[in-house]
């Protein structure tokens, strides 16, 4: 990579990997870097379309572009939302932003961290591990009173370089298939309500049968949007009965929040993890398809 992290925030941490977070204050001092691309991909499945984008021109971070990651980024071919796009429609959208060798894609939202992660997780999907997550992103920026504007980047089109690169998304079969084998731990990443069935916002309540819950809004600091520190978080998987090294799938509804606990166990230390991709958005819309509902897990 062509930067390096500033000493605190995740430096002291106590991540294995902490150096695919970067902390405000290194973003604050390295906005001119010639080598960064800033992404501002913050979404929200719930609202207009367009709100991302447009929140984005109101006021974001000097030098970031947006990506948009519910049209540009989702595949158009598919039923499904969000679901990962082809190589070479993600290698466009990534070329026009600018991403390419000799660059670190530096990506944040406005929220919780779910949709950087989204990001950071496609990026190594195709190959690309010159990423980095803004911890805290736009919430914590915002309240560091640190620089926001209205203008627009320069473009620095480039061409996007398409990897060889370890599976990290899997499909309905594999899901089904680790259900028999148990050979990965299956996390749900939504809310406790989502979890028992208490909330429904998919074809049917309730989670995957065998399942453990883990918030992906338990993984990151309410006030600040920081994922919590190395112990923090080692603690709340081992609480809930994981493995932090083990062989994992996560999944939530459509692939945001799952991404999250992703990167949470990548940080970690860990290597065999995979994201359901099409999540309950398939899965809870099959009747044919096993969902639990109460607190049972594991």
């Amino acid at each position: 990579m062509s930067w390096q992290p500033a000493v605190g925030g995740a430096y002291e941490s106590g991540y294995p990997r902490q150096g695919n977070l970067v902390e405000t204050d290194w973003l604050d001092a390295n906005l001119d870097n010639p080598a960064l691309r800033i992404i501002d991909c913050s979404a929200d499945f719930y609202a207009e379309p367009g709100t991302g984008k447009t929140r984005w021109l109101d006021g974001h971070i000097p030098g970031s572009a947006y990506a948009d990651l519910l049209e540009a980024l989702s595949d158009p071919d598919s039923d499904l939302p969000l679901m990962l796009p082809k190589p070479r429609q993600f290698a466009d959208v990534m070329g026009e932003l600018g991403v390419g060798r000799g660059t670190t894609a530096v990506v944040y939202d406005n929220a919780n961290g779910m949709c950087a992660a989204r990001l950071w997780w496609m990026l190594r999907a195709y190959g690309f591990n010159d990423a980095v997550i803004l911890n805290g992103g736009l919430p914590k920026w915002l309240m560091e009173q640190r620089k926001i504007t209205r203008a627009l980047p320069v473009r620095r089109k480039t061409q996007f370089p398409l990897l060889a690169a370890p599976k990290v998304f899997v499909d309905k079969e594999t899901v089904l298939k680790n259900m028999r084998t148990k050979r990965a731990q299956l996390i749900d990443a939504l809310s406790p309500e989502a979890f028992d069935g208490s909330l429904q916002r998919y074809g049917r309540p309730g989670h995957i049968p065998g399942s453990i819950n883990v918030p992906a809004k338990a993984l990151v600091d309410p006030k600040t949007m920081t994922f919590l520190p190395a112990k923090a978080l080692n603690a709340l998987f081992l609480q809930a009965g994981l493995k932090v090294l083990g062989p994992t799938i996560s999944y939530c509804g459509g692939g945001l929040a799952a991404c999250s606990v992703a990167f949470a166990l990548f940080l970690l230390g860990a290597d065999d993890i995979t994201v359901y991709d099409a999540s309950l958005f398939e899965w809870a819309a099959d009747p044919a398809l096993p969902l639990e509902t109460g607190n049972q897990s594991g």
